[in-house]
């Protein structure tokens, strides 16, 4: 949400006390104040809860069921305490932040209209999450399992964990990978992708990369050929296998020094590129053994 409206609504309640509807996300399941210390500037959230501090949201304005008879947190969820964790809803319109290290379990849970984070080393199972509207932040575990997750708002930041549906990342993706990382559906990246670990990469739906593309230096496969554009860098150094047939533009440096066959004559202009040495040679004879096989006649069988 833009923030001056947040601005506007806080000045609204200070001149009047009442709580307008675009404020409530920002309200914890207890009622009292929360706001949004992960995507306001630090002005915003000061003096968000230097006037917000003592207001307290209805409980009757706190959830509600929509038509399907889906369960509804109209606020955002917060937990301290050292239990488990298991959120009954199907949306959070607001953020979920849980600073527990034990298990969390959302069974119904599909949308979060803000972020989600949790240091947590547990399992956590969400089985029906398809979107997160700001950041999704589990870095602590390798036991984390949203298999219907298609979309994340924000950063994206996560550990060996599946991500079958994901289809866009609004800001940054990180994480850390042994083996093979597939992404299979990913189209888009809105920050930068930095990923560590895998020896293999493949995301053969990604069409877009808005800033820097990072592999790490264990990776020797590389595979995206929709691969169009890398706004940033393309750091795929180690990469001896690198297929991206369709890239066109990459806005400043690439390195593929470990790719013997990946070679484009339009990316001599780069300001910096790191390509094998046999690069350019290996890619002339290809050129010259297809127009040979171009001008020969047609052979019967």
């Amino acid at each position: 949400m833009n923030e001056q409206i947040i601005i506007d609504s806080i000045e609204h309640f200070a001149r009047t006390g009442e709580i307008q509807d675009t404020l409530v996300p920002y309200f914890q399941q207890s009622g009292r104040w929360f706001g949004d210390c992960r995507n306001w500037s630090k002005p915003t959230y000061r003096m968000a809860s230097s006037i917000m501090h003592q207001a307290v949201l209805p409980e009757w304005r706190r959830t509600m069921e929509n038509d399907r008879g889906e369960s509804i947190l109209l606020t955002s969820f917060t937990w301290k305490k050292r239990r488990d964790v298991e959120l009954p809803w199907h949306k959070v319109s607001g953020s979920i932040k849980i600073r527990s290290l034990e298990w969390i379990y959302a069974p119904h849970l599909k949308t979060v209209g803000g972020y989600f984070y949790s240091p947590t080393d547990s399992r956590v199972c969400l089985p029906n999450l398809q979107r997160v509207g700001g950041d999704f932040d589990f870095q602590g575990t390798q036991m984390l399992h949203v298999p219907a997750l298609t979309e994340v708002g924000g950063s994206l930041m996560v550990v060996e964990c599946d991500l079958p549906n994901l289809e866009i990342v609004g800001n940054r993706f990180s994480g850390f990978w042994s083996g093979y990382l597939h992404l299979p559906h990913l189209l888009q990246v809105g920050g930068s992708l930095e990923i560590e670990g895998p020896e293999r990469f493949s995301a053969p739906s990604l069409r877009w990369v808005c800033y820097d593309l990072c592999l790490s230096h264990f990776t020797t496969v590389f595979c995206a050929n929709k691969l169009e554009e890398v706004g940033g860098s393309l750091n795929a150094g180690s990469a001896k296998i690198f297929h991206a047939a369709k890239l066109r533009h990459v806005g400043d440096t690439l390195n593929s020094e470990s790719a013997a066959d990946y070679y484009r004559p339009e990316f001599e202009n780069l300001a910096l590129w790191e390509v094998h040495p046999d690069a350019r040679r290996r890619w002339q004879m290809r050129m010259a053994v297809r127009n040979i096989m171009r001008d020969l006649p047609p052979m019967d069988i």
